[in-house]
Parts: C-alpha cells; structure tokens; sequence
C-alpha cells in the first residue's frame, strides 16, 4: 500500500474514532468498536512511519548515487584525449572545457586534465621529505579536524593482577584524545608567457608551463611542510614546538651559522638519539636535516677523521641521503624556516629526529585546478598562467618527534 492510501485510511479511521468520543454513551458494539479502531490506528501509525523511513532512505540513497556517478563522469572526462586537446587548446586562447570554475572577473579557471595531475602528484611524491614521511591524507574535502590519541607510549601501565587472590580487578587505561581544526590554505603559484610565444611556439610550450607550475607547486607545499609559519600558512615541521621532546643549545650569536655550529655537535645528537627520543620509536624514526645543518655534519671530524661517512651500500627510504647517522635514516631538505635573530630569546630549530608520521599531519584537498589572467598583463602581452591546490599541515602527537631548538646568545 502506498504512503498516500495509508495517510487516506489514516484519516478515515480518525473520523469514526471522533464520531463514537462525540457519543454521550456507548453500546458494547459500539465500544468493541472503539477498541478495534485504536489497535487500527496504532498498527497504521507504525506502518506509515516505517514506510516515510524507506522512502527517505531510498532518496539518500539515489541522491548519492547520482553524486558518485557524477563524479565519476567527471573524472571519466578529465582522463579523455578530447578534454586534453581542449585543455590545451585553451591555454592557447581557445574555448574553456566545460569543467571549469570561475576564479575572478578577469580569468577562469579548468579542472586539470587527469593525466597532468598524477604527474603532478607523481612529482610531488618523487621530490618532497615531509610529505613522504609524514601521515598524508589526500582527496580531502570541506573543513576537517584531526584528531589522534594524546597517550604517550610510557604511559600504557600494567593491567595484571595476581590471579584467584581475592583482590583481582580491572586496571584502567583510558586515553586521552586531541581534536584540532585543519581549514584549508590556498596555494597559488603562476608563471607569465608573453602571447607571441604562444602563438608562434613549434614546440610543446604548454607542456612547459605545466611542468613549470607543477615544480612551483612541488617547492611550495614541502616549503610549507618545513618552514611554514602556521599563519596563513602550513605549519612546518620545523616551526619551534614547545609540546615535543626538546634538546637544547646556546648558540654564540644571532646567525643561522652559528646556530648550526652550537647545535650540530656529537653530544647533541647523541642527546636527541638516546636521551630524549623514547624508545619505542627507535626502530621507526628518521632525522630531518636542512641541508647547511647536513653539510655541518659531515664535516664533523675526531682527530681529524670525519665521524660520519656515507656509505653507498645503505639506503632503504626513497630521498634518503645514502648513510645513517647513529643508525637511523637521513632526509636531507634545502628549506628552512625564517630564521629568527633576536638576541637572547630567538630560537631556531636545526634538526629534527623522531617518527614523522606519529608526530605529524599533512591533508592535501581535491580539486587541482588552472586558470589563465589575460588581463593583468596585458598591457605587456602577456598572459599569467596559474595553479590552485589547497592544503595545510600540524603537529599532532609531538612527543613522538625531537626538535633540537637552539636559542641565541
């Protein structure tokens, strides 16, 4: 029966219901009825709730299922050789694709044909260090949270109790949990082409910018990663944390080189690895190094012979400089956080060991689109061309991580 006969026989039953109520006295027929009319009611109450429900499921579902199929046949027509030459036609001052999106009154922006965007997460994932270590998480949508479990791994205690003593019960180990908000931070680097190259290019010019903002695209985000402030920006790694396992030094100035020279010793090192590093990440740990700390290091000598030597027979982790140091993986990165100069209560960070992908969170959003300005340049013939992806980074469980916080003189 449908929703609409019960709702017709609902009403019905509501009608002789009232018209027996309105009766000063009842017979026992009429009575008898009174009593089946409520068992009537009650039993088509349930069935016309029960039925709203399905229907309401089955519209959630459809709903659904018609969002994932048009996502499909977005996707499906990204990945097509039309929507290529479309795309490259339109770089070239042709029509727009049809999946596009406005970016302001003077551009527009397309949906990256499919076969650019894996090359563009290919490259991502071939020539960054954070990203790779840490816990990513891509295709993220709308404003998420993160939330990760507080406990510190000393602080699982025993739960046995001596067995048939009289006293045996249950020990309590309840972790703590942290939810923090993860908003998504544009990043949009571009790049210029005058429109006589375009017009006049023999070889695959579009090609070129792609390439060209996929490795301005690359550097931005595991800058972010490393070095990023955490105000309208990622928060880097490398940013001062006060919640991880700290080893200190005093630096002799208010220089970056100094910094390293005070930090970068043997008896730090050994601290972070040893002392300050607990020790159920000593077989999952790896050290983040910029590359002037790296190079400080390796110059590193004891009675004129260095401490640390590559060995070209070890590397197990892909970007992994090819040696360990105290027996653990060594990332090397050419980015640094600003370097802050202020005596006595400036601190910089030089070095970070720890399990990155306990200690940190990266979540990068779907959507990798383009867009072509013709108009801010104009007035020099150019035409600026750029990308759009949206991500953003922060410390969760910081005591998996050791940062070597080195403050100036």
């Amino acid at each position: 029966m449908k929703i609409t006969e019960m709702i017709e026989q609902r009403k019905a039953l509501h009608s002789e219901r009232d018209a027996l109520v309105a009766l000063d006295s009842m017979t026992p027929e009429q009575e008898a009825r009174g009593h089946a009319l409520a068992n009537d009611l009650q039993k088509l109450e349930g069935e016309i709730r029960a039925a709203q429900i399905r229907e309401r499921f089955a519209s959630n579902s459809a709903m659904e299922r018609s969002l994932e199929k048009s996502e499909e046949r977005a996707t499906e027509q990204r990945a097509s050789k039309q929507y290529r030459e479309q795309f490259l036609g339109w770089m070239r001052g042709g029509a727009a694709p049809e999946l596009r999106e406005v970016i302001t009154t003077s551009s527009s922006g397309v949906l990256v044909p499919k076969i650019y965007e894996e090359g563009v997460l290919e490259y991502l994932d071939a020539n960054t260090v954070v990203r790779n270590l840490a816990d990513l998480k891509t295709g993220v949508t709308g404003y998420p949270t993160v939330r990760w479990n507080t406990m510190e791994t000393n602080a699982y205690t025993s739960a046995w109790t001596q067995i048939d003593s009289g006293t045996t019960a249950a020990t309590s180990i309840d972790p703590g949990f942290s939810e923090a908000p993860i908003p998504p931070i544009p990043c949009g680097p571009f790049t210029q082409v005058s429109r006589q190259a375009l017009v006049q290019s023999n070889f695959d010019l579009e090609g070129e910018i792609i390439d060209a903002l996929q490795r301005q695209l690359s550097k931005n985000l595991e800058w972010g990663y490393v070095g990023g402030s955490g105000s309208s920006q990622p928060t880097g790694i490398f940013k001062v944390d006060t919640n991880c396992q700290i080893t200190t030094a005093t630096s002799t100035g208010t220089t970056r080189a100094l910094a390293i020279t005070a930090g970068i010793t043997l008896a730090k090192l050994t601290e972070m690895r040893y002392t300050k590093l607990p020790a159920a990440y000593w077989g999952s740990a790896a050290w983040i190094l910029p590359q002037d700390a790296y190079a400080a290091l390796a110059g590193l000598t004891a009675n004129n012979v260095p401490l640390f030597v590559p060995s070209a027979d070890f590397q197990v982790l892909q970007n992994a400089a090819p040696f360990t140091l105290l027996g653990l993986p060594v990332y090397v990165t050419e980015y640094v956080p600003a370097h802050v100069a202020t005596a006595t209560t400036g601190k910089n960070v030089v070095a970070v060991l720890g399990n990155v992908r306990d200690a940190f969170s990266i979540r990068e959003w779907s959507g990798m689109s383009m867009y072509r300005d013709e108009l801010t340049a104009a007035s020099s013939g150019r035409i600026k061309f750029g990308a759009w992806m949206f991500a953003n980074s922060l410390v969760t469980r910081a005591k998996a991580m050791v940062q070597l916080q080195v403050t100036n003189a």
